[in-house]
């Protein structure tokens, strides 16, 4: 490879309140990455636990009737710092008024500049990018603000395979009983993901107990509880963290994008106040601000950093060696490849994605 190409393929502009932005993916080079950038702009009173992405319905590539890459924006940050070892370019900002963005990555690779996986959009016929969105509430009615660009590779011959991750599945947790879910048997499999999200409420009440079955017994990848599954994800990922400007109201949870906390450290922007955090070491964390008296004191700034485990509520479960496409699960020597989740808990969202070896024509 002889060097990267930085292309703008949507410069940096503002886009409706909601809405949905198409755009063809007329790149010659191959594609290692592809970059979203979205940007929100608070309401006029504090807007608590609502980063941009969450206003991201659907991100898509898709070729005429085929749906190569499909996630939400939850979805898409959480298979990033998968992917990168680290929380994507953001500035999250609950304050009131204030202007918060983040990037969300798409690799099509192992890693940046790989030459065996990588997205070869003149492989294919009509290639298009599209980007749905909806305004929260507490955003303002002002436009958000939308950019892509993508990270091509010079001196490379056009690949036909890339990794791509798609949903295959979304639900709503019962209070008790077995979810089943067939997956799809056709692609080698890098890596499964399992989002948990109930709002303010644990992930491990909602999922007790994780279950891969292939051909009825012929293979059980896995039949372990949730923190039995939770122990191989810290052992085979490291933890991760962000930063945001809190305005919170002492002694009150507040949402971390984090399922598994292991600390938050917070500082006060505003001088002459105490300010610290504390976690259960579950998806929630608690500001508190007083004066040097003693005093709460609500919805000032608070400078606060959060790091832990499972990016926004996801689990997942790496196939071999991360690298190795030798040795990750190929699925199409099972005529059938069942997920049973137990359930604990009712109205919990489920989405289950997968990460795939995916054929360019």
């Amino acid at each position: 490879m002889d060097n990267y190409r930085e292309v703008e393929i949507l410069p940096v502009k503002a886009v409706g309140a909601s809405g949905t932005e198409t755009l063809d993916i007329a790149i010659d080079e191959p594609v290692t990455a592809l970059y979203v950038f979205f940007r929100a702009v608070n309401g006029a009173v504090t807007a608590p636990n609502v980063p941009p992405a969450l206003s991201i319905d659907k991100i898509e590539i898709v070729d005429g009737g085929k749906v190569y890459y499909s996630l939400n924006g939850p979805e898409a940050i959480a298979t990033a710092v998968y992917d990168n070892n680290r929380w994507p370019s953001h500035f999250y900002s609950e304050v009131a008024d204030n202007g918060q963005y983040e990037v969300i990555p798409l690799l099509f690779g192992r890693y940046l500049g790989d030459e065996e996986f990588m997205f070869s959009a003149a492989k294919l016929l009509n290639p298009q990018l599209k980007i749905t969105w909806t305004r929260n509430a507490l955003h303002a009615a002002t436009p958000y603000t939308l950019g892509v660009r993508v990270k091509a590779m010079q001196g490379v011959t056009p690949g036909s395979k890339c990794l791509m991750v798609k949903n295959v599945r979304t639900f709503n947790s019962a209070a008790t009983g077995v979810e089943i879910t067939d997956l799809p048997v056709d692609y080698d499999i890098r890596r499964m993901y399992i989002r948990v999200y109930g709002v303010m409420q644990y992930w491990a009440e909602a999922l007790t107990h994780l279950k891969l079955d292939c051909d009825v017994g012929r293979l059980i990848m896995f039949d372990m509880d949730q923190q039995r599954f939770l122990d191989t994800i810290r052992e085979t990922f490291p933890t991760t963290e962000h930063q945001l400007v809190a305005a919170g109201v002492s002694s009150v949870w507040k949402e971390s994008w984090l399922g598994n906390i292991m600390g938050c450290a917070v500082n006060s922007g505003t001088a002459g106040y105490i300010a610290s955090g504390w976690s259960a070491n579950a998806g929630r964390w608690q500001p508190w601000l007083t004066t040097d008296a003693g005093v709460a004191v609500d919805n000032q700034p608070l400078q606060t950093r959060v790091w832990g485990y499972l990016p926004h509520y996801t689990l997942a479960y790496q196939f071999g060696r991360k690298d190795d496409p030798a040795s990750w699960f190929r699925a199409s020597r099972f005529g059938q490849v069942r997920l049973e989740l137990t359930q604990g808990e009712a109205d919990h969202a489920f989405s289950i994605f997968l990460q795939r070896v995916t054929p360019l024509p």
